[in-house]
């Protein structure tokens, strides 16, 4: 699988230098704090990587980064450590297994992205999970080198996500900033309309997502200046009248739309 490459991807184990690193963070650390039982950096270092911490003066000395995390303030390193030893990110794994998909999860990559064409998405949604990705893309043998195709036809399906499935709405909510970022889906209302509908299924499981819900309302205006714009405002049309703007017209629709 070639995966398309985007510019501004982070360098792991630095500080960050943008929202999407700080989200990408913040999100990693919940998921692990919501399996281990608890989101004091100190409890969790030394649950994770006790080696950090050490004596001084007789007094135990917790080292900084996991505070940082916590706030978003520097991304967890992934791989190994010059010491030879697993950086956070695969040491998080032992405990919370799901929290290394979490960190790697396309949809940091698809916020990072600028213009993508057809075959990009393609093939940045070909990583999602496949249960997800067979709603876009066609998944068979004859359509290994044509699975372009599928997408451009697929695009606008409505898709159903159970309440509770964080993973699936973070996987449909990947795949629609994807196809926002197709140069010719900003054109057609109708492919713009279907996405407005779809990535509002996706966003009531995730404000209530132990990873994301914490700060989900931060995120979301941050894809709404920066990748779906006035979607909501110019399509969107919430069962229950109100007066909010943006994504938050979808709120009174998050707890009836059938997911």
């Amino acid at each position: 699988m070639n995966v398309p490459a985007i510019s501004n991807l982070p360098q792991r184990g630095r500080r960050p230098h943008g929202p999407v690193d700080s989200f990408q963070t913040r999100a990693w650390f919940n998921s692990i704090a919501d399996v281990v039982g608890t989101n004091t950096p100190h409890a969790l270092e030394q649950t994770i990587q006790r080696h950090l911490i050490h004596l001084n003066d007789g007094k135990t000395k917790a080292s900084s980064s996991w505070d940082k995390y916590k706030n978003g303030l520097r991304l967890p390193q992934d791989g190994h450590g010059k010491d030879g030893k697993p950086g956070a990110v695969m040491a998080a794994e032992q405990h919370a297994p799901e929290s290394g998909d979490v960190f790697r999860h396309p949809i940091w990559k698809a916020m990072r992205a600028d213009i993508m064409n057809l075959k990009e998405a393609t093939d940045l949604i070909s990583t999602l999970k496949p249960a997800t990705t067979h709603y876009y893309v066609d998944l068979s043998d004859a359509m290994a080198s044509n699975r372009a195709a599928s997408l451009e036809q697929n695009i606008g399906l409505a898709i159903w996500i159970d309440r509770g499935d964080y993973r699936s709405a973070l996987d449909h909510l990947a795949a629609h900033l994807m196809i926002l970022r197709i140069g010719i889906v900003r054109h057609l209302k109708s492919k713009r309309l279907d996405c407005a509908y779809n990535i509002a299924k996706t966003l009531g499981p995730l404000a209530a997502s132990p990873w994301i819900g914490p700060f989900h309302e931060e995120m979301y205006d941050w894809l709404e200046t920066n990748v779906w714009g006035n979607l909501f405002d110019e399509l969107y049309t919430p069962q229950e009248e109100n007066n909010a703007k943006g994504w938050r017209k979808s709120k009174p629709d998050w707890l009836t739309l059938g997911y």
